[in-house]
């Protein structure tokens, strides 16, 4: 399956408005961030993060069961509309636990302990494996809003040496398994897996610690993205409530 042909609709008047205002809010956000403003990040500047790496064993053994029956991970493009320019082709997939408030049940019954696992994270906005196949490319590209920051714990890892790695602005990291990736999406990055195995890691985006008028702020912008179609397709997509 491939969605090379996609044409994207008009986009609503929400999210047209959101795409103008994203940038000036992003530097207003930049200030008033707690833990400055780097592409990478440290595990122990954003907390509640503990209990997933201490039983990272049980999510990666979950993840395992779950890709010996490949057709249960979706692809992106397939549920999200609004990546299908980057997520083009099936190689991508992803397996959603929860997101904007929403939870997918049927998912979260297939993994159930990475799911209470995922629920004891503070400030949680999105959680899901992401699975890239071998011959995965997301091209160059940037995130919305640096109300949130990308977390990855590195789950099944391709050995050998081929490249399956993460570019972000200069810098070129590869996953450990049962260890983390913290960056902050608003920065141009693109990822690539050239190896001959899967790469599967969890995927969180975690609200950034801010100072209280951008923290405010943050949860009412992803107030407004969760009331549109961003989300909103992803929700129907997966039976989400």
């Amino acid at each position: 399956m491939d969605f090379e042909r996609y044409i994207k609709g008009r986009d609503t008047f929400a999210v047209r408005f959101g795409k103008w205002v994203r940038w000036p809010l992003n530097r207003f956000l930049a200030r008033q961030s707690l833990i400055g403003t780097e592409p990478f990040y440290d595990a122990g500047q954003i907390l509640g993060l503990d209990a997933l790496r201490e039983n990272w064993h049980v999510i990666r053994d979950e993840a395992a069961a779950l890709m010996q029956e490949r057709d249960k991970v979706p692809p992106l493009g397939e549920i999200s509309p609004d990546h299908r320019a980057l997520a083009s082709t099936s190689k991508w997939k992803s397996f959603f636990f929860t997101g904007y408030g929403y939870q997918a049940p049927a998912n979260r019954a297939l993994c159930p302990g990475t799911a209470a696992l995922v629920d004891r994270v503070p400030n949680l906005v999105v959680a899901f494996f992401s699975v890239f196949e071998p011959g995965t490319y997301v091209r160059p590209h940037r995130g919305v809003t640096k109300a949130m920051l990308n977390v990855h714990l590195g789950l099944i890892v391709p050995q050998g040496p081929e490249r399956c790695e993460i570019r972000v602005e200069d810098e070129v990291r590869g996953w450990k398994p049962g260890e983390y990736m913290i960056f902050d999406e608003t920065f141009e990055h693109e990822v690539w897996n050239e190896t001959r195995e899967p790469r599967v890691i969890l995927f969180l985006q975690v609200m950034r610690p801010m100072r209280w008028r951008g923290h405010y702020l943050s949860r009412f912008f992803l107030w407004c993205i969760k009331r549109t179609s961003f989300v909103q397709d992803i929700r129907r997509a997966l039976n989400a409530s």
